[in-house]
Order: C-alpha cells, then sequence, then structure tokens
C-alpha cells in the first residue's frame, strides 16, 4: 500500500504549562517540575472560534495538491472520547463543501483507540484496498479542545494534550513511500482508559515500555541501525528510561516537536513523519522510518515507512569525465 500523500497542521498558538497546571488548580511548584521532569513548556492550541471541520482545510488543499487521484473513502480518527452531534462531524461539514471530497462513497470513523487510532485507520485502509472497496482512501485525524477547560489538557504524572490534524492518502500504486509491516495490539487489563484510578493508571504508566517494546519486535524494529524512531509525544521522561531500558541510542527516537506542542493525541507519530520526510537528504540512501503510539485503553499501534521514490544521483565531478 503506498502513502500517496501526507499533510500536518500545526496551530500557531500556544498555552503554557503554568497555565495549564494552574486551571487544574496545581500550584506554580507543580508546574515548574512538571515541565522540567516531563519536557513539557507548552502546547499548540486552536482558535475556539474554528470548528474542527475548518481546521482540515489547509490539510485538505494540500492533499489535493499532491494526490494524483480523488478519493473514493473517506476515514475519520479521532483520540479524544467525545461524542459529537452529527451536524458538528467534520466527515459531515467537509463531504458537504470540499470539491476534492466529492467523490466519496465510503465514510467510516475510527473513536475507540485513543492515541494509536491511525494504525488501525491504516488497517482498514490496507483492507478496503485490498478488497477493491476503494482504490484511494484518505485518511483525516485529529481533535479539538473546543468547549471544554484549559484543565482538560492536564493528565497529572503523565503528559499535556495538544492540538494538531494530519490527512493522509493510500491508495494501490507501485512505489512511492510504502507502508511496510503493521502491528495493532489491544491490552483489556487497561481498559478503565481515562477513567483510571490513580494505581490502574501508574499500572498503566508502568507497562508503557513494555507494550512499546512488543509493537516493534512484532515489526521488525531495528534495535541496532541507526534508523529513526517516530513516537507519540507523552513526554521525554518515558522515552528517556526507554532509552535506558532498550540501550537504543537516544538521538534516534525524535522528540524534537515535544517541548513546543504537547501530546496531540493520534497525530503526533505522523507530524514527526512529516517533519522528517522534509529534513532527509534526499541523496542519501533511506533507512525504514519506525512509527509507534500508546493509547488510554490499551491500544497499541505501529508501523514502518519504506521510501522507494528514486533518489536524486550526485552529479559527476570533472576527473569523473578523465580517462
Amino acid at each position: 500500500m503506498r502513502l500517496a500523500a501526507l499533510s500536518t497542521h500545526i496551530p500557531q498558538d500556544r498555552v503554557s504549562t503554568a497555565d495549564i497546571v494552574r486551571a487544574a488548580t496545581g500550584s506554580a511548584a507543580e508546574a515548574r517540575v512538571f515541565e522540567r521532569m516531563f519536557g513539557l513548556s507548552s502546547v499548540a492550541i486552536s482558535r475556539p472560534e474554528l470548528t474542527l471541520g475548518a481546521q482540515f482545510l489547509p490539510v485538505l488543499e494540500q492533499l489535493e495538491h499532491q494526490a494524483e487521484r480523488t478519493p473514493d473513502a473517506l476515514i475519520y480518527v479521532r483520540g479524544l472520547p467525545l461524542h459529537l452531534p452529527q451536524s458538528r462531524l467534520p466527515l459531515t461539514e467537509l463531504r458537504a463543501t470540499h470539491p476534492y471530497l466529492a467523490g466519496v462513497r465510503h465514510c467510516y470513523e475510527l473513536d475507540q483507540n485513543n492515541c494509536s487510532g491511525l494504525f488501525w485507520a491504516l488497517d482498514l485502509a490496507r483492507i478496503l484496498i485490498e478488497m477493491r472497496v476503494a482504490h484511494s482512501v484518505v485518511v483525516l485525524a485529529g481533535d479539538t479542545h473546543a468547549g471544554l477547560s484549559l484543565a482538560d489538557r492536564y493528565l497529572p504524572g503523565c503528559t499535556l494534550m495538544g492540538d494538531a490534524v494530519c490527512g493522509l492518502v493510500l491508495d494501490d500504486q507501485p512505489g512511492g513511500l510504502r507502508v511496510g509491516a503493521q502491528a495493532l495490539h489491544s491490552h483489556p487489563e487497561f481498559s478503565f482508559g481515562y477513567a483510571g484510578s490513580v494505581a490502574q493508571m501508574g499500572s498503566f504508566f508502568a507497562a508503557h515500555n513494555r507494550i512499546v517494546r512488543a509493537i516493534l519486535e512484532e515489526i521488525g524494529f531495528g534495535w541496532d541501525t541507526a534508523a529513526p524512531l517516530l513516537p507519540h509525544n507523552v513526554n521525554r521522561f518515558a522515552w528517556q528510561v526507554f532509552s535506558q531500558e532498550t540501550r537504543i541510542r537516544p538521538d534516534r527516537i525524535r522528540l524534537g516537536l515535544l517541548p513546543d506542542i504537547g501530546h496531540c493525541y493520534t497525530c503526533d507519530p505522523f507530524l514527526l513523519l512529516d517533519a522528517e520526510l522534509r529534513a532527509q537528504d534526499q541523496q542519501a540512501p533511506a533507512e525504514p522510518l519506525t512509527l509507534v503510539s500508546v493509547g488510554m485503553g490499551g491500544f497499541a499501534g505501529g508501523c514502518q515507512i519504506h521510501d522507494l521514490r528514486p533518489r536524486l544521483q550526485p552529479c559527476p565531478s570533472h576527473k569523473d569525465y578523465v580517462q
């Protein structure tokens, strides 16, 4: 399955860790400890006057520019367990207004897998393509905190939630960026999700690295290579511990977006994928890119992306022409 197009949008506005912790009745000292320990200084926030559908407009414009064909299936993924009225669903709004989605015949919504939802969407897209239900599938993912209090962004002892959206187009064409090995895991012992007690949440956090390792083992992650790992932005401390436990070099774990935007639910690894693809040296052979996320409720997913796009060849020097 080809990843034919990828687009991301991170809002420009930010709110500080101190403001979020204060809104959750935390002290200034608690905010300082949280920021220093977890490496989260602010989160990205969308403008409250924008609907979730409107936040996807720049993503759709970029997908339309990149993709070769219009999609015939649409999957919407969200990590925040909120039920929106039908009239406010981005699927409803966007299908009614955006010409790029005019050819969509099949619509799906994934909202039960929390922060790993995009990996479950990849698997659904693969099934649709293999069964010839669709030839081109557009996946939109993202959440909004509109209507929620600032305090709802705070998960004590874990992370701060930010806003971002992304879009992917997957199709049946050869070459390009390929979605390789995929893994989906479910751990029902953590089905309490956001409603867990302090002890239950502690058990979930303690299992994080074990769950990640199981996903990476299944998809064949190269522990001893230089290939990067693009994870969900849970917090910097968790990935430092993971690096120590697995002896993976810390610089292989991409955390560059973490201090600034917070944990953007299901989008995190794909925000990092977009940044990684933009930063790659097109003259160098590409290593597989590995994405992974663990969500509340015990859902986890991961995949590898292989870059089969033609590489630019270096120009021959003068001595290459000398016999």
